[in-house]
């Protein structure tokens, strides 16, 4: 067996696998003998049908998949062996007849493979900015732990500090014909979203006020305080939704003491208001850096990016594209593709090199770790902070049985790393800047 190459360009060749009878043959015969042995024809013993006769029905089929395994084997090996980093697929060429009483039987295709470059991290230079939690933030944050913990207070109306529970249903017409079971949305607002509380303060217990489809796609601030992404309200099936006052009521804040302390971190973790802020800051000034660190990350990829020239293997992702989507008929509507997707396929060829080059491997245990990490957030959210460790790696377990998941997952775990040898190695500008002025520097 042989695999040669014809380079068309740098980026792109005609791989052709050579095989021949021998490297097949007695595998076949060995197989044909298996069948002989187990087949169950009418007219014969078990084991003693005539060998000719299955090599009749099954030769054929049995020589070709061995044939393919072993050209497959072969080209993976090949690609390997000279650490070529395909895009896309291997696109076989058309084989006319494939004569299995040939002594030598070739293969050909056409594959595409990124382009050999370095990426000097060293050159790129972009802001690394410095975000510390004020006072203001750190109080709002203490002030959520509170509200997470809070008293409700009944009320006899709607006032500036009431939390809203709504119900959120589509209206069906009179005349709209067959089943309509549309779940309705349960929303709780408050006074911060303006839209949605304006349209109900005025409203008692149980009351409602209807709501266009159309309102919500001219208000994408009234939609989104009302629960609904834009996508949700382009697929609403009804022109009118109905929103009703299920509850109302007051809040009674929890009190900074060793009950709230111990309900947020666990038991004797935190003992005093002084120690809360200080926890509460490092927290917050780790979140923010976190964010400052990923910013910093990013500028850099947009850079390289725009400055990196990666030549693509054009004419044949032409063909891969033809090859492997039944809905590209022509040469012309593949180049209008790869027009469309060319700034992605680069930037992922770009990150897959980053990572190629600086050994950036994905492993079980950073991806379960990352598992780990994401059920600690969402705990978090309903303030439990004190699950153990075994606790957390058993719902870290039962997230990792979706492979979309596991998929996401490995992305984040892989630029995670990525972020860490892009934040040692490019060249950072030390700023530092308040929370709000970094957030104002992130809608640029």
């Amino acid at each position: 067996m042989n695999v040669t190459a014809t380079n068309h360009d740098e980026v792109s060749a005609l791989l052709t696998v050579t095989i021949d009878k021998s490297d097949y043959k007695d595998k076949v015969e060995k197989q044909l003998i298996n069948y002989a042995k187990n087949a169950q024809v009418p007219g014969f013993r078990k084991g003693k049908v005539p060998l000719s006769m299955v090599r009749k029905q099954y030769e054929a089929g049995i020589a070709f998949e061995e044939i393919n395994k072993q050209v497959s084997d072969a080209l993976n090996n090949y690609v390997n062996e000279n650490k070529l980093r395909l895009v896309g697929q291997p696109v076989p060429q058309p084989v006319d007849d494939l004569n299995l009483n040939a002594e030598q039987l070739s293969v050909a295709f056409e594959v595409g493979y990124e382009p050999d470059f370095t990426i000097d991290l060293s050159k790129y230079e972009a802001p690394h900015y410095q975000v510390e939690a004020s006072d203001k933030e750190i109080g709002q944050s203490i002030e959520n732990m509170q509200k997470r913990f809070a008293t409700q207070v009944p009320q006899d109306a709607i006032a500036d500090d009431s939390h809203v529970a709504l119900e959120i249903s589509q209206v069906v017409e009179e005349n709209a014909e067959g089943e309509h079971n549309h779940a309705p949305k349960s929303v709780v607002i408050n006074a911060e979203k303006k839209e949605a509380f304006n349209l109900v303060k005025a409203l008692k217990m149980d009351e409602t006020v209807k709501v266009s489809k159309e309102d919500l796609q001219n208000n994408e601030t009234l939609a989104t305080e009302l629960g609904f992404s834009k996508a949700e309200v382009e697929h609403l099936h009804h022109d009118q939704l109905e929103v009703k006052v299920k509850d109302f009521y007051g809040l009674d804040l929890a009190k900074l003491d060793q009950d709230l302390f111990d309900k947020v971190y666990g038991e004797g973790n935190i003992k005093s208001e002084e120690e809360l802020k200080a926890k509460v800051k490092s927290e917050l000034d780790e979140y923010f850096q976190q964010n400052a660190d990923v910013h910093f990350v990013n500028k850099v990829l947009e850079q390289i990016n725009e400055k990196e020239e990666v030549k693509l293997p054009e004419n044949f992702l032409v063909k891969f594209l033809i090859f492997s989507n039944e809905n590209i008929k022509s040469e012309e509507h593949a180049k209008e593709v790869l027009e469309a997707e060319r700034n992605q396929l680069k930037y992922q060829i770009l990150e897959g090199k980053l990572m190629n080059d600086n050994e950036i491997k994905l492993e079980y245990a950073d991806i379960l770790s990352q598992a780990e990490q994401l059920v600690k957030n969402q705990l978090a959210i309903y303030g439990i902070h004190h699950l153990s460790d075994e606790e957390i790696q058993k719902y870290a377990v039962e997230m990792l049985k979706d492979q979309e998941q596991v998929r996401q997952i490995s992305a984040e775990v892989g630029m995670a790393k990525l972020k860490d040898v892009i934040l040692e190695k490019a060249t950072k500008k030390a700023t530092k800047i308040s929370h709000d002025e970094f957030l104002e520097e992130l809608k640029k």
